[in-house]
């Protein structure tokens, strides 16, 4: 198993975020991380990337215990964030943004800047462009490529459709179908359960802090119960 996570626990101050979150991603394999807004989705991604710290449980990577370690070295062991609101640093230009975390591929299918621009045409024009003066589409391509740049052996993505228009939507949905495909595992967050469930090999849904259900596809389609009571659709 890539990914090991067991009674993951985090609070900020004295209220308690996390209790006990338990899921796994495997080498090749999509997982969706499902819920309302402010139950939990985000601060379980930090928690694991190391922005936030947890104050119990385990978070595996490769069988390597990185819970407590700070964001920068679970970064550098193989873990790729886009998160939420893109956060592409406004002041750098788009090749800038691209190049200043890329870390350097092994392998026949290790992303360069090449694959990057091939998957994202709309970036080719837009290279000595600041980021700031990006859309929120052309900002959520360069924040996936800036991820898939470090050559992460998981991907995780926060909110990967939020607020984009319907087109760019298919276009982000699309891409990532393609970065499945290339056998790269990803731990993605969104509220398109119909898209998800197209690319996820299987779902979790988090209320309050805790895994509350998890299966595959087919099953979150047969207990429409668990969708009206858990993520209000």
């Amino acid at each position: 198993m890539l990914l090991e996570v067991s009674d993951l626990q985090t609070r900020y101050g004295l209220s308690q975020a996390l209790y006990g979150v338990e899921l796994c991603v495997d080498a090749s394999e999509v997982v969706s991380l499902l819920g309302r807004n402010g139950m939990g989705k985000t601060t379980s991604i930090h928690s694991i990337m190391g922005v936030v710290p947890s104050f119990a449980g385990s978070v595996r990577f490769d069988g390597a215990e990185i819970r407590g370690w700070p964001s920068y070295r679970v970064a550098r062991l193989g873990l790729g964030l886009v998160p939420e609101g893109r956060q592409i640093f406004p002041n750098l230009t788009v090749r800038e943004n691209l190049v200043a975390t890329a870390a350097q591929g092994v392998g026949e299918n290790r992303w360069q800047l090449d694959n990057v621009l091939e998957m994202f045409p709309e970036l080719t024009a837009r290279m000595d462009i600041m980021g700031n003066l990006l859309s929120g589409g052309e900002q959520q391509m360069l924040a996936i490529g800036r991820a898939l740049l470090t050559n992460p052996r998981l991907l995780i993505l926060d909110e990967a459709t939020e607020g984009l228009a319907p087109l760019i939507r298919d276009k982000i949905w699309a891409c990532l179908h393609r970065i499945k495909a290339s056998g790269q595992s990803i731990l993605v967050v969104d509220k398109n359960i119909r898209d998800l469930m197209k690319i996820a090999d299987r779902h979790y849904i988090l209320e309050k802090g805790r895994i509350v259900w998890q299966g595959d596809s087919d099953a979150l389609t047969a207990n429409r119960g668990e969708l009206d009571r858990y993520l209000g659709v």
